[in-house]
């Protein structure tokens, strides 16, 4: 088990491609904490399912827009497990797709909350139990469009992805120093909810047929195997990367 004895945080943890990873980092022998918003049906399902493999879980309900409430969520760990070894910001999504031109400006500031202040929240609770210990794992959950701009009436979901790997980048020079690693993620077309919710099937199997090589999308499962390698020590020289896990479609 090579997180045996490890603590890790989730956000986002109740479905998809956090409920995968939540529990890959439980195989590996991790406690985890999983942070939902609205789906405390799910985050206890896969709580329950974390349980069941012999390891401690823990379910909190936390709005990581919010700072006060990351702060809070963090607390709760901290009282339950004293310790925190691995943070992945999953938390995230599109809002909904609506041209430039039309994006209200409640939608532009809620998606950059979600989808990249809450990742600067958590790394910020993240440090100072992972400095005092002198060593931690930072994970952040972008996106293929961070790179290619994505598809249509998605910028604000994709400028703050884009944001996340600037993040990334410089938060692992900074702390570097005391033996954390910050990498980033970038999924493609993965099998969840989330593409389901935000592209019609037509369009998201001519995307497939047309722009990723491997002609499939990827499964949760495929990100959390990466997420759980870039968790251990086995990762221990990799950091400020953005590791691209997208059936081809982007090649970088």
């Amino acid at each position: 088990m090579i997180l045996a004895g490890k603590a890790a945080l989730v956000t986002g943890g109740s479905s998809g491609i956090g409920a995968a990873i939540a529990e890959e980092l439980a195989r590996h022998g991790a406690s985890v904490t999983l942070s939902y918003l609205k789906n405390e049906t799910g985050a206890r399902a896969i709580a329950d399912r974390i349980e069941r493999l012999g390891r401690a879980a823990l379910p909190v309900r936390s709005d990581v827009r919010r700072r006060a409430d990351v702060t809070k969520l963090f607390r709760h760990h901290l009282d339950r497990f004293g310790h925190l070894e691995v943070l992945v910001n999953n938390a995230g999504d599109m809002g909904k797709r609506v041209p430039t031109s039309e994006t209200p400006e409640e939608l532009w500031h809620d998606v950059i909350a979600l989808n990249l202040s809450s990742v600067f929240f958590c790394c910020q609770e993240a440090l100072l139990p992972m400095i005092a210990q002198r060593w931690g794992r930072i994970i952040n959950i972008s996106s293929v469009g961070a790179r290619t701009g994505g598809g249509p009436g998605a910028i604000p979901y994709h400028a703050a992805k884009a944001g996340v790997i600037a993040l990334t980048r410089g938060l692992a020079k900074e702390v570097a120093q005391y033996n954390i690693t910050v990498n980033a993620i970038a999924p493609g077309i993965i099998e969840t909810g989330f593409h389901a919710r935000h592209t019609a099937p037509a369009q998201r199997a001519e995307w497939i047929r047309t722009l990723v090589p491997l002609q499939r999308p990827g499964r949760p499962e495929e990100v959390a195997k990466l997420v759980g390698f870039v968790a251990s020590e086995d990762s221990q020289y990799i950091t400020g990367a953005t590791l691209d896990i997208n059936g081809g479609m982007a090649m970088y």
